[in-house]
């Protein structure tokens, strides 16, 4: 993988549930957008039905009501458009391994297997690149980029920001050390 991410493919995904703990909690509502060469392509979002009723701190947090999950698909049913949307992209999120850990749990499930794509965490990328910046959630590192950032933690909204976010750590990247290949970028993401 020694193609530079700025000009090749990646997918940013965020999920949003019913809690923190992948365990215990269930998903209700998962997006992606795929960037290539710089440039969001393509979207792919849905709300899912956990298949009880929502936490009201989660309906406070999101604005996702029990009445907007009536009659949307379940995980398991949505899963297979999820992957078919990812492919072999490397996937990029904001806390990446606490999406992927949500998403394992149906993959392992449905298939038998782990889902572990290449991935890289913005969060981490960030603290390693602005060191000094001292607050890391997306919202501060789209208001310290000048990214517009509307609808906190829903799925689409948070995908979209992480995505350019992401966009413009790769820029600084490139223009202060040079990097830009995923093993590079990969090693600076480290937690």
């Amino acid at each position: 993988m020694r193609e530079i991410l700025l000009e090749s493919t990646f997918v940013s995904i965020d999920v949003e549930a019913t809690g923190v703990d992948p365990v215990r909690a269930e998903i209700i509502e998962i997006a992606c957008v795929r960037v290539e060469g710089g440039v969001i392509t393509d979207r792919f979002s849905t709300l899912i039905n956990p298949g009880h009723t929502l936490p009201q701190k989660i309906t406070n947090l999101t604005g996702i009501t029990n009445a907007m999950l009536v009659g949307k698909p379940t995980m398991e049913e949505v899963l297979p458009k999820f992957l078919k949307f990812v492919g072999d992209s490397i996937v990029v999120a904001h806390r990446v391994e606490k999406d992927i850990a949500f998403i394992d749990k149906y993959h392992r499930s449905l298939y038998g297997k782990r889902f572990r794509p290449p991935h890289i965490c913005t969060l981490n990328l960030a603290k390693n690149v602005l060191p000094n910046l001292g607050r890391y959630s997306l919202s501060d590192l789209a208001g310290y980029f000048s990214i517009e950032y509307s609808r906190i933690h829903r799925a689409m909204d948070d995908a979209q920001t992480t995505a350019m976010v992401f966009l413009e750590l790769l820029k600084l990247l490139w223009h202060r050390l040079g990097v830009g290949a995923y093993l590079e970028v990969k090693k600076l993401s480290k937690g």
